[in-house]
C-alpha cells in the first residue's frame, strides 16, 4: 500500500506540473455546471431534449470515467519514452504491482467523477446502488481504455490518437440507450460502451442488471486481452 501511496503521490505531481493533462481534473466540474444548468436551458428551446436525459448523462460519465485513465496512459508512455521503465525492472516492484497502482488510481477517480455527475446534475433519478454500479462500469471503461492505449500506443502521439479513437467509441455506444437490441442498432452491440448506455437508460431492475452484466464481461474481455499485451509490450 505503501509503494502505491508513492506512485500516486508522483503522478498526481507530474500532472499537476502539466498544465495541459492537469487541467482534465477540472473538467469534470465543468461538465457537472454543463448538465445542471445547461440541459435546463436546452430543454426550454427544444423541449424534446427531456426525453434524453439518460443518454447525456450517460455520455457525460461514460467520458469523465475514461479521464483519469487517459492522463494516467500518457505518464506511462512518456516514462517508457524517457527509458524509466528500464529502471524499474531493478527495483523491488513487480510489474503487476506497478500495474495494480496505476490502474487503482485511475480505477478511482474514474469511479468519484461518474458519481459526482450522477448525484449532482439533478439528471435522473438513480438510487445510490444503483448510481454506484454505473460509476464503476465507467471506471472498468478507463482501466480498459488505458491498457488497450499504452499496449497499442509507442508514443505519446500514438496514445493521443488511440484515445481520440476509444473517446469516439465510447461515444457511438449512446445507441444502446437509444432502441432495441435489433437490426442495424445491435451493430454496436459488441461495444461495451453500449452496454454501459443500455444500463443508464435501463427501467425495470432486471433490465438494468443484464446490461450491467454484459457490459462488465465485455470489460473483462478487453481486459484480459490487452494485459498480456500490456505485459509483452511495456516491460
Amino acid at each position: 500500500m505503501r509503494t502505491a501511496r508513492v506512485i500516486w503521490a508522483n503522478d498526481l505531481r507530474s500532472v499537476v506540473r502539466d498544465r495541459t493533462v492537469g487541467g482534465l481534473l477540472v473538467v469534470p466540474l465543468v461538465f457537472l455546471v454543463l448538465l445542471r444548468a445547461g440541459v435546463p436551458l436546452l430543454e426550454r428551446r427544444w423541449p424534446a431534449v427531456g426525453g434524453h436525459h439518460a443518454e447525456l448523462l450517460g455520455l457525460f460519465c461514460v467520458i469523465v470515467g475514461m479521464f483519469p485513465a487517459f492522463m494516467t496512459a500518457l505518464l506511462m508512455v512518456d516514462e517508457r519514452d524517457q527509458g524509466l521503465v528500464s529502471a524499474f525492472r531493478v527495483l523491488p516492484l513487480s510489474p503487476a504491482r506497478f500495474l495494480g497502482a496505476r490502474l487503482a488510481m485511475a480505477g478511482l477517480l474514474g469511479l468519484l467523477y461518474p458519481l459526482l455527475l450522477l448525484s449532482a446534475s439533478g439528471l435522473g433519478g438513480y438510487g445510490a446502488g444503483r448510481a454506484l454500479v454505473l460509476a464503476a462500469l465507467c471506471a472498468a471503461g478507463g482501466a480498459a481504455a488505458l491498457l488497450v492505449a499504452v499496449s497499442l500506443a509507442k508514443n505519446k502521439i500514438e496514445c493521443l490518437t488511440a484515445f481520440k479513437a476509444l473517446f469516439v467509441l465510447a461515444a457511438i455506444g449512446v445507441t444502446g440507450a437509444l432502441g432495441d437490441f435489433s437490426g442495424v442498432n445491435a451493430l454496436p452491440g459488441v461495444l461495451p460502451a453500449y452496454w454501459v448506455f443500455g444500463a443508464f437508460a435501463a427501467g425495470g431492475t432486471g433490465a438494468f442488471l443484464s446490461a450491467s452484466a454484459v457490459a462488465a464481461l465485455l470489460y473483462g474481455i478487453v481486459v484480459g486481452i490487452f494485459h498480456r499485451l500490456f505485459r509483452r509490450n511495456f516491460f
